[in-house]
Formats: structure tokens, sequence, C-alpha cells
């Protein structure tokens, strides 16, 4: 008996043209990436973006770095103003900064690298903050239409302090007298 291998010629399958994605499929795609943006979008945004009480925290001290600096920097007083309406800005003490900066010839800005001058600081507190508490040395302020919080050029500052509130939170941000540097506490 003999054993025959026969080799079979396979046929090449016919070549069915290349099938791309059909027009309802690619809109099945795109409805589905839409609803997941469409969902996902608004909690980024308001992550991305501030709530009030921390935007104020960060204004006031960073008003407060600013004027530290300024004071340090230029070598004449420096004041912090809170107005009643929540602008707060930085700017030189008004009874030195008029004589001393005047009779060197400088300007009443903050000097930078290039020789320009810095604009000063200003901000305005968020319509929700409330200021529960406002002290400067140890005075209430909270009845004043202008409070002023002096930093002079040895580092030192008034004493501050000042309670946010806002919704369910509720802060404080109190200067250190010696360094003039403010410290935040989380009340709730």
């Amino acid at each position: 008996m003999k054993c025959r291998l026969q080799f079979y010629r396979r046929r090449p399958a016919p070549r069915r043209a290349a099938q791309g994605f059909t027009l309802i499929e690619i809109m099945i795609v795109i409805g589905i990436i839409g609803m997941v943006l469409a969902l996902g979008m608004p909690p980024f945004i308001r992550s991305m973006q501030k709530d009030p009480l921390r935007q104020a925290v960060s204004d006031i001290t960073e008003a407060c770095s600013t004027a530290r600096a300024q004071a340090i920097l230029q070598g004449v007083p420096t004041e912090f103003v809170i107005r009643a309406g929540g602008q707060l800005t930085v700017g030189p003490a008004r009874g030195a900064s008029a004589d001393s900066t005047a009779a060197r010839g400088e300007s009443a800005r903050m000097p930078l690298a290039g020789g320009q001058a810095a604009p000063p600081f200003s901000a305005q507190l968020h319509q929700d903050i409330a200021i529960t508490l406002l002290y400067v040395n140890l005075k209430d302020q909270m009845q004043a239409d202008e409070t002023r919080v002096h930093f002079y050029p040895n580092g030192t500052s008034d004493e501050f302090t000042i309670v946010l509130e806002a919704g369910l939170g509720i802060r404080k941000i109190s200067l250190e007298c010696v360094t003039g540097l403010a410290n935040v506490e989380a009340i709730r």
C-alpha cells in the first residue's frame, strides 16, 4: 500500500474592499464623547475656580506679603488698606512716603529689576464674603469705613486680625507683629 501525500493548493479567499466606519457608527461615538464631556466639564471647571473664601484669604495674604516686601525694599512704611466695600489696596503709608520717597526722587511704586515700577496691589473681595471681625492694634475696626495696617522697613507690622466667613467656612488671618507674616487658621 502506497501512501500518497497530496498537497492541496489553497485558493486565496476573495479579497474584499477595505471596510471603514459607517456614518451612523461615527455619529454614535461622537454622541458618547459629547455626553462624557457634558457630564465631566462642570465639576472640572468648578475645581479650577477658587471658591470665594479661598480667593479672599489668598488676596489678603498676598496683600500683606506685598506690603511687607514694599516696605522692606523701599525703606519706607507701607500700608494695606481695607475699605468698607471690600476693596483691598497696598501703597505707601500716607505721611511717610510722600516725604521720604519724594526727597530721594523715587517713585511711590515698588521698583522692578528692569527699572520699571510695579503697579500697586489691588483686589476686590467677593460679595459673598462677610468680615465678622476686624482688629488693628487691638482696636475694633468693624465700624470704620477704611482700615489701615502699617508695615515697616524693619519687617515688622501692626497687629492685625481679620475673620472671614462665607457659606460654611470661616477663616482667621492674623499677622505676626514681629515678622509681619500672615498666619491663616481654619475655624470651620
